[in-house]
């Protein structure tokens, strides 16, 4: 119901935005864009397949049809998953498909040689034993309860009926119905597979026309669920689709498809900033359908005084909502009070029908405005945790991006190419910390740990148990920046990743480099500026070996390694300080980004822990 609700709700998007009525009940079934969709795995959002398995799968299988798709959402279960790897070295050639007879070619051939639905079970024994439809489904009931008195009445009815309806020996049609037997209990009923697979289809051709609308339909649809719309909001840089911070004066109630000069853009829905109800929304657009807002006193004036409370105008100024009316966050929530109380008074006397002579010459006072003392704003980080608070996203910039040198220096993967990994691949990443849970094993009575790791591409959990946790517990901190050098469990859905090696991410430096270059130009150097470096180097000692990189005028290159007494120790302030005196490129960090093999630490098949703290 939620799939359709999206897929009615971005029809409607399409038509309000591009006039067009998308044939949603008659989609051409060969849309290219839609199969590239699917192939290259961007399945965030379509039914059935946006799982990391299906998006694994997805991209091998190669879909090119909706039998394609049908036949993935049968297999990926428990039971026929075991045959997906032989199914997808079929659909590729790689594996000769054979048939145990002949008459199974015109059943089978669409899934390769492979009986995947109840449905072909069943004709399988009304073509080869002559059974009816309904002798045959009964046959398939009883291969899936697998009771031994009924299977060897049936057998026998098998065995007898591909004699009699085509002459075949007792011994082939035995090894035909042991065939049947085992692809019976994996069966999936087709029809329902294709009706899923027609959803599926329709999902994907929406994301693949008509991104900005689908993406809007599914923000939307999960805008009270912050971590999916974190998630959502990332697939739409995938896309490139910005999504535009919420504006009192120009957002609706939900996120909604709008332009950025000749680009299309996703508006973020004021009902999806947390404190601000759909009612109020309702309220607050039906005053700005008799024009913009001007001021923050205004709003608080034309909008029902109890739409507008002190707890809804925090969140509109906190989320940048206000922006708009050109003053600072931190001047608006300043004054919050003031505009509340005058724009009570205002109201209560229009309500009372009064305009007093002193009413009268206030509002002469406001047709020119005095300008307001502007306070600073509030630092960077504080506008940055109050739109991750309110918006599930950062607005204004990232917490990370200072870090992005060196996480790129360091880090071996981001977040979002975790999924496409092997299992058990060994990785190294870099993020915030962000929400932390702890408790204490129902097993082996001992203290545990699951927390998020969040890059600019999305977040990961980490698991921590045992070993790991009494070495690493005390870094998991919310918003500390760290390194983690661990090993991806796909078991689940969602990759996880059980670390060996965790550090601060503004130790890697020390950790990994195992010299450092500067790279001078000898006809742009002088003795002053040997002299600073020296002087320099002395501020960061260390254990890291120091060479002079000095190009020549003919452009030789010398490399001069320092005296052990100049080693250094390798950090961002040194590497800052040389590239402002000298610029960018002149510190090099000569890293050894080796990762270690994997642990020897035996973990448990079935993953002891999970998201609500059943950790065993």
């Amino acid at each position: 119901l939620k799939t359709l609700t999206v897929i009615r709700n971005t029809c409607e998007l399409v038509k309000q935005t591009k006039g067009i009525d998308v044939p949603i009940d008659s989609l051409p079934l060969d849309d290219a864009k839609t199969y590239d969709l699917l192939n290259k795995a961007n399945t965030i959002g379509i039914f059935q397949l946006e799982s990391g398995g299906m998006r694994d799968l997805c991209r091998k299988f190669k879909i090119g049809s909706v039998e394609h798709i049908t036949a993935l959402v049968a297999l990926y279960r428990p039971g026929p998953m075991d045959l997906i790897p032989d199914f997808i070295k079929r659909r590729h050639g790689e594996v000769k498909i054979e048939y145990a007879h002949p008459l199974l070619e015109q059943i089978s051939k669409e899934t390769y040689g492979v009986l995947i639905y109840q449905e072909q079970v069943m004709q399988a024994t009304q073509l080869l034993a002559g059974f009816t439809l309904g002798g045959a489904d009964l046959l398939r009931r009883a291969m899936g309860k697998k009771k031994v008195e009924e299977m060897a009445k049936q057998r026998d009815a098998f065995v007898k009926g591909c004699h009699k309806a085509n002459n075949i020996p007792a011994a082939k049609a035995n090894e035909i119905f042991d065939l049947l037997e085992k692809f019976a209990g994996y069966g999936f009923n087709k029809s329902h597979a294709a009706a899923y697979a027609i959803v599926a289809y329709q999902t994907a051709y929406l994301k693949a026309n008509y991104p900005v609308e689908f993406l809007s339909a599914m923000m939307t649809n999960d805008m009270g669920d912050t971590a999916k719309l974190t998630i959502l909001i990332g697939e739409s840089r995938v896309f490139n689709v910005e999504v535009l911070a919420p504006d009192i004066n120009q957002s609706g109630v939900h996120f909604s498809p709008a332009k950025s000069g000749d680009k299309e853009v996703i508006r973020f829905g004021l009902a999806a900033i947390r404190g601000i109800g759909e009612g109020a929304v309702e309220n607050i657009l039906a005053a700005r359908a008799n024009g913009k807002f001007n001021s923050l006193a205004e709003l608080c004036e034309r909008v029902d005084g109890r739409t507008i409370t002190r707890k809804s105008l925090e969140a509109l100024i906190k989320s940048g909502a206000c922006d708009c009316f050109g003053e600072t966050r931190a001047t608006m929530f300043g004054k919050i009070d003031r505009v509340l109380a005058r724009a009570a008074s205002i109201i209560h006397d229009r309500q009372r029908g009064q305009n007093t002579l002193f009413g009268m010459l206030e509002e002469k006072a406001e047709a020119k405005p005095e300008p307001e003392k502007q306070l600073p704003e509030w630092p960077q980080h504080e506008l940055l945790a109050y739109e991750k608070e309110l918006l599930g996203f950062y607005v204004t910039g990232h917490p990370m991006t200072p870090m992005v040198p060196m996480i790129e220096k360091f880090a071996t993967h981001k977040t979002n190419h975790l999924a496409e990994l092997p299992d058990k691949s060994m990785i190294r990443i870099g993020g915030l910390v962000g929400a932390v849970q702890k408790g204490i094993s129902k097993k082996s009575n001992k203290p545990y740990l699951i927390a998020t790791l969040e890059d600019l591409d999305g977040s990961v959990q980490i698991l921590c148990a045992s070993d790991t946790y009494e070495k690493f517990a005390d870094l998991f901190v919310p918003n500390a920046a760290l390194l983690v050098t661990g090993e991806i469990n796909k078991s689940e859905d969602k990759p996880k990743i059980f670390p060996q090696e965790i550090m601060l991410l503004e130790d890697a430096p020390l950790a990994f480099t195992k010299q450092v270059h500067l790279r001078l130009q000898t006809a742009h150097v002088e003795p002053k500026d040997m002299e600073w470096i020296l002087e320099l180097v002395k501020q960061h000692p260390g254990k890291c070996p120091l060479f002079l990189c000095m190009r020549q005028p003919g452009g030789q290159l010398v490399f001069i390694e320092t005296h052990e007494r100049y080693r250094v120790k390798p950090s961002m302030k040194l590497q800052q300080a040389v590239d402002e005196k000298f610029g960018e490129d002149t510190y090099y960090a000569k890293v050894d980004n080796t990762l270690p093999e994997r642990a020897a630490r035996k973990w448990e098949k079935k993953s002891n822990f999970n998201s609500n703290g059943g950790g065993e």
